[in-house]
C-alpha cells in the first residue's frame, strides 16, 4: 500500500472529531454516491480479511504525530516535572522521530506551543422547530445545546491539518480518494453537517514514502483507533488508552429505524504496540463487521497506519511495580 499525507484547510466548527475510523465511514458513502454502490461492495470484499483497500489516521497538526501512551517509566527525565503540565505534551514533531525515544517527552508540545493551533469547544444554542409548520411548536421555546469545535485559536482563521492515507492503488486511485475527500469536505463531515459544520478543502495531496525506521525497531506507534485483537503482540510492552465507540448509521441507513451500531471498544491513537516477532508493516488491527443489525455489509475501520519505532523496555522490567 502507498503512504500520503493530505493537507486539509478548515472551514468551519465541527460537530464530530476529525478522527480516521468516523472519516472512513464517510468515504465510504462518499464512493457509494460518485461511483455507485457496486464500486464500494468491490473495494470491501476483502476488507475483514485484513486486505483494506484504505486506511486512515485520525487529523493531526500539520508537522506532527501524536505523543505515544506509554507509562512514564519509559521517559527520561526531564526539567518539567509537573505531571498535569506534562499530560498536556501530546504532539510529537515528525522531524524529531529518529531521536531517542525515551526523549520524544521532553521534545513534545502542548496545543498552546503549537503556532496556530488549539481547540476552542463551545456550546451552541438551538431551538425545535416544526417541520409542518416552520415554527417552534407546543409551548413555543424549546431550546436545546449542542457542543461544537473550532480549530485553530480564533473563529476567523483557518487552519490546517494533515491525514495519513495508506491506499491500494490496484483497488482505488489517489485521485479518486482526492475527490471523494473533497466531496465531503464541501457538503459537511460529521454531525450537523446539513446547517453548516465540518467543512473543509483538500489543499495538498503528497506522496510520502516511508517512516524513519532504525534496524533495531521493535514496536508500533498507531496514527487511528484500531482493534488490535488477535495481531500477536505482547501484552507487558503494549499499552493504549481505550475508547467506546457508539457509532450511528449514516446517510440512507440513519432513516432504516435503527439509528444506533453496536458499541465496540477500540485503542485511542498513539498506542504503543509491541509484537512477539518485529516484521515490518503498514498498518496493524481488524476490520470490524457485525457491528450493525442492519445488515452484513456495514464495517468499521479497526486499522490503524502505523510507524516503527526502538523502544528499550529495560526500565520496565527493573522496575516492576512502579509507574
Amino acid at each position: 500500500m502507498k503512504l500520503y499525507r493530505m493537507t486539509l484547510t478548515l472551514e468551519s466548527a465541527f460537530g464530530t472529531p476529525l478522527v480516521g475510523d468516523t472519516l472512513f465511514g464517510q468515504v465510504c458513502w462518499g464512493i457509494r454516491h460518485r461511483f455507485a454502490e457496486s464500486k464500494l461492495t468491490e473495494l470491501l470484499a476483502t476488507y475483514t480479511e485484513n486486505r483494506p483497500f484504505l486506511v486512515l489516521s485520525d487529523a493531526f497538526p500539520t508537522g506532527y504525530i501524536p505523543l505515544p501512551t506509554v507509562p512514564s517509566l519509559l521517559w527520561a527525565q526531564g526539567d518539567e516535572t509537573d505531571r498535569k503540565a506534562l499530560k498536556k505534551k501530546k504532539w510529537l514533531a515528525i522531524s524529531d522521530l529518529e531521536k531517542p525515544f525515551a526523549d520524544w517527552q521532553k521534545l513534545a508540545k502542548a496545543d498552546s506551543e503549537l503556532t496556530d493551533f488549539g481547540q476552542c469547544v463551545e456550546l451552541q444554542a438551538h431551538n425545535q422547530i416544526n417541520r409542518a409548520t416552520a415554527t417552534t411548536s407546543g409551548d413555543g421555546f424549546a431550546p436545546y445545546m449542542t457542543r461544537q469545535t473550532w480549530y485553530g485559536n480564533a473563529k476567523t482563521q483557518q487552519i490546517q491539518l494533515d491525514i495519513y492515507a495508506l491506499l491500494d492503488e490496484s483497488k482505488f486511485s489517489a485521485e479518486q480518494l482526492k475527490q471523494v475527500l473533497q466531496d465531503i469536505g464541501t457538503f459537511g463531515y460529521g454531525r450537523d453537517a446539513s446547517i453548516g459544520l465540518g467543512k473543509f478543502s483538500v489543499t495538498e495531496m503528497a506522496t510520502v514514502g516511508e517512516w524513519p525506521r532504525s534496524e533495531f525497531s521493535n514496536a508500533f506507534i498507531t496514527l487511528a483507533n484500531c482493534c488490535p485483537m488477535n495481531n500477536d503482540f505482547v501484552a507487558e510492552k503494549s499499552f493504549y488508552q481505550l475508547i467506546t465507540r457508539f457509532g450511528r448509521h449514516g446517510d440512507a441507513y440513519a432513516l432504516k429505524g435503527q439509528p444506533f451500531k453496536k458499541p465496540i471498544i477500540l485503542a485511542k491513537a498513539g498506542a504503543l504496540l509491541t509484537p512477539k516477532a518485529f516484521t515490518p508493516r503498514d498498518f496493524v488491527g481488524n476490520g470490524l463487521d457485525n457491528i450493525s443489525t442492519l445488515g452484513k455489509e456495514i464495517v468499521h475501520q479497526g486499522y490503524a497506519p502505523v510507524i516503527p519505532v526502538q523502544v528499550d523496555f529495560t526500565t520496565l522490567s527493573s522496575n516492576k511495580g512502579e509507574q
